[in-house]
């Protein structure tokens, strides 16, 4: 399986120890991690299933939930679990909460645990020889680099603005409005303000957290924003306004701008994200397996949501693509 690291350290700790929700470290198998509450009152859509919610929101009327790492840092932290410890490996339990969850790569089962796939994270590899985009381009079969150019065309009305070095100010308000719009019906929760978040993201990682937003007409119709870390380059927040989205292939357009951050900064990794896996296929990016690891110490918590990976839980179907010449 293709290696997906996680965030370095350094600057994992500084986001999470700034986000609303952290509390400080859990041990677990012998590791220490940071940990945040995690509340699950919101709409949700593709990331989780709304049956989940709602068994959870049931049973766990009044319970506390904790998460390692933070739900508004995905992908960036991925907790080594021991499959035949159970719950014996987080020795002090959290006072007062009943349920634990933990996002691991693979789909191992673990002793006394719910394990619940979760799509994959979709990686691409960025190949030494690859001095420039117009290498990655050239690196596809006539097929998919049409498709590409395509996207690219479709985008050349839309100016792209490097907002990495811009005053947050100028940049969060109408960011976080387009970023809210986006996630609406697609996540489990959103942080109270998501312009508080992405201020957190920006004051915590200075220079390595890029912002790249998308004018038409004088108007902000996008953003991502991604990043530049060790060993990789981390797509992070995407927003825009469907109606622009649908007509210029605004997802595939944002990426590959992030395809061409990643060669431009030498780094031997993209993380794309979950979500968009047959797209990202065509992109070149890989599957990365992970799930969702529950520890309950009540036995209701853990019937109900085995019984919902068993009976419910069902992830997109998917084809993935090969788009680079043999």
């Amino acid at each position: 399986m293709l290696h997906l690291p996680a965030l370095s350290p350094t600057r994992f700790e500084a986001v999470q120890t700034s986000l609303p929700g952290a509390k400080g470290w859990l041990r677990v198998n012998g590791q220490s991690y940071l940990h945040a509450d995690l509340a699950l009152q919101r709409p949700t859509g593709k990331y989780v299933s709304r049956v989940l919610l709602r068994v959870l929101n049931v049973v766990l009327a009044g319970v506390k939930i904790r998460t390692l790492g933070h739900n508004a840092m995905p992908g960036l932290l991925f907790p080594i679990l021991d499959g035949d410890k159970g719950m014996a490996q987080v020795p002090i339990w959290p006072k007062g909460y009943k349920v634990l969850v933990a996002n691991v790569l693979d789909r191992k089962e673990v002793k006394g645990a719910i394990v619940v796939p979760a799509e994959p994270f979709m990686v691409l590899p960025i190949r030494p020889e690859w001095q420039s985009f117009e290498d990655y381009l050239g690196a596809m079969s006539t097929k998919y680099r049409t498709r590409a150019k395509k996207a690219l065309k479709l985008a050349e009305g839309c100016e792209h603005v490097d907002l990495s070095h811009a005053p947050v100010h100028t940049w969060a308000p109408w960011a976080s409005y387009l970023l809210k719009q986006t996630l609406r019906d697609k996540t489990v929760t959103l942080p109270a303000s998501l312009e508080v978040l992405l201020k957190v993201y920006k004051e915590n990682l200075g220079e390595a957290f890029r912002v790249f937003g998308y004018r038409k007409d004088g108007h902000w119709v996008g953003f991502i924003t991604a990043i530049v870390d060790d060993e990789a380059v981390h797509a992070m927040h995407m927003g825009f306004e469907p109606s622009y989205a649908q007509q210029s292939q605004f997802y595939q357009r944002s990426m590959m701008d992030l395809v061409r951050l990643a060669i431009e900064e030498r780094k031997p990794l993209l993380n794309m994200g979950r979500t968009a896996t047959e797209m990202k296929s065509a992109m070149g990016a890989i599957p990365v397996e992970n799930s969702f690891v529950f520890f309950s110490p009540r036995p209701v918590v853990r019937a109900l949501l085995r019984l919902y990976a068993r009976r419910f839980h069902r992830l997109p179907s998917y084809t993935l693509r090969s788009p680079f010449k043999a």
